[in-house]
């Protein structure tokens, strides 16, 4: 987003007739860097909501006057992106219903509130909501794109004499257009994945190697190509969560975790399932996401689903994600016997033969590179058809490209402005036929 949307203050705005409610719901919030806004009806938060913009609304139920339902009805016409919270009493849930079914509150929290949920849920909110704003800033650059594309289409056809070769200028440029918004669409989920990663060094490169796997089984499967599409994505994104895992945790070995940072660290998998649930395109990869720590045996997390009832998608990612944590550390073979003892323990005994299959393959792609050297090369030297040696990263170690990674035309070129913009110290790793 633009340096202007990122400056720009977060606002919670909670609503309740009674004054006292209110100032305690500052106090909570005091030690949070949002703005707090306070409204004593609905009609006074709506006046708010016409001159503020706001992340979140949290609003009492019961209240004279309008409703709480009432409110974030006319609330989301004014405000659509906000989140929105119901607090209420457990007489009211039949109210509070109404106030999700009618006003599209996300969450319902009961009276009297438990401090540190309240502030974990309008957390959750607030970035819920920057989701929605982000994603909201891409479509309408893909919209003026989609403009520019139009124009210069209007200019060509303007030579076109006959209707018919008018039509077909018009879906070429469709197609073309559609394949640049999924083309833009999945470098952005790249690019959020490898955002992730540069928390945590000794996990460079680990959601591509997961995605690239994940695919490869799940087209092993013969799945749909909308499956398979949708198990990429969640396995690109199957550790977002872990960015609201402090430092201390996140860099810490699972098995050294105390109980309670343990319990901190199994809540990723529900945050990354909220965090990009939203948005309506990532809301069947968001699920999977939910569930890529499940086990087989049911003794997972946060559901303790087993066997068929975990998504298949989550029980691929798993095998996926856990052959490729094995090996930095264990030959591919030794890997797949530790996956072999795991599988109908800890994972879907019926994916280890296209585990097996895919890292068969990868391996004697591996092996027919033996007649190659590797070359250092300036992006400009670049040709399709060469495969990266290595893991091409920007200056400031944000991953590009993962080795192994045949180029393309598109991804040169995709080399070649990131070396203008953020230029790595050395040049790009390629093998080379001898």
């Amino acid at each position: 987003m633009d340096d202007g949307a990122q400056e720009r203050p977060i606002r919670v705005l909670f609503v309740d007739d009674e004054e006292h409610i209110l100032s305690a719901l500052r106090r909570l919030f005091l030690d949070e860097s949002y703005q707090i806004l306070t409204a004593r009806s609905g009609k006074e938060a709506l006046d708010v909501l016409r001159v503020n913009e706001v992340a979140v609304i949290v609003s009492d139920q019961s209240m004279p006057g309008m409703t709480g339902a009432e409110f974030l009805e006319q609330a989301r016409a004014i405000s659509p992106d906000s989140g929105r919270l119901v607090l209420t009493g457990h007489a009211d849930m039949a109210l509070a219903m109404e106030a999700i079914n009618k006003g599209g509150a996300q969450r319902y929290i009961l009276k009297p509130w438990n401090n540190d949920d309240l502030i974990a849920a309008v957390r959750w909110a607030v970035e819920a909501n920057r989701l929605v704003r982000e994603n909201r800033y891409l479509t309408e650059l893909t919209r003026q794109q989609n403009e520019q594309l139009k124009e210069w289409s209007t200019e060509l056809e303007m030579h076109v004499q006959e209707q018919t070769i008018e039509l077909t200028y018009k879906n070429r440029d469709l197609a073309e257009l559609n394949e640049k918004l999924e083309r833009n669409f999945r470098e952005f989920i790249v690019t959020i994945s490898n955002l992730m990663e540069l928390r945590d060094n000794r996990m460079a490169s680990h959601s591509n190697n997961v995605a690239l796997i994940s695919t490869e089984i799940a087209r092993k499967m013969g799945l749909e190509a909308k499956d398979v599409r949708n198990i990429a994505i969640a396995a690109q994104l199957h550790d977002i969560g872990k960015i609201g895992i402090p430092d201390a945790i996140l860099l810490k070995e699972v098995d050294s975790l105390t109980s309670f940072e343990t319990v901190e660290y199994r809540k990723h998998p529900v945050r990354g399932h909220a965090s990009i649930d939203s948005s309506e395109i990532l809301r069947e990869a968001a699920l999977l996401v939910r569930h890529h720590h499940e086990e087989y045996d049911g003794k997972g997390f946060p559901d303790g689903l087993s066997g068929e009832d975990i998504p298949l998608g989550s029980r691929i990612i798993a095998v996926a994600d856990t052959y490729d944590r094995l090996l930095p550390t264990h030959l591919p073979e030794k890997a797949l016997a530790v996956i072999g003892l795991a599988s109908g323990s800890r994972l879907d005994p019926h994916l280890f033969d296209a585990l097996r299959t895919v890292a068969k393959e990868r391996i004697e792609r591996i092996s027919s590179m033996t007649h190659t050297v590797e070359e250092e090369l300036h992006p400009d030297d670049l040709y399709p058809g060469q495969v990266l040696s290595r893991d091409v990263h920007s200056g400031t170690g944000l991953l590009l490209v993962s080795r192994g990674v045949a180029l393309n035309p598109r991804r040169i070129d995709s080399l070649k402005r990131y070396y203008r913009l953020d230029p790595p110290a050395t040049g790009v790793f390629v093998l080379v036929s001898r």
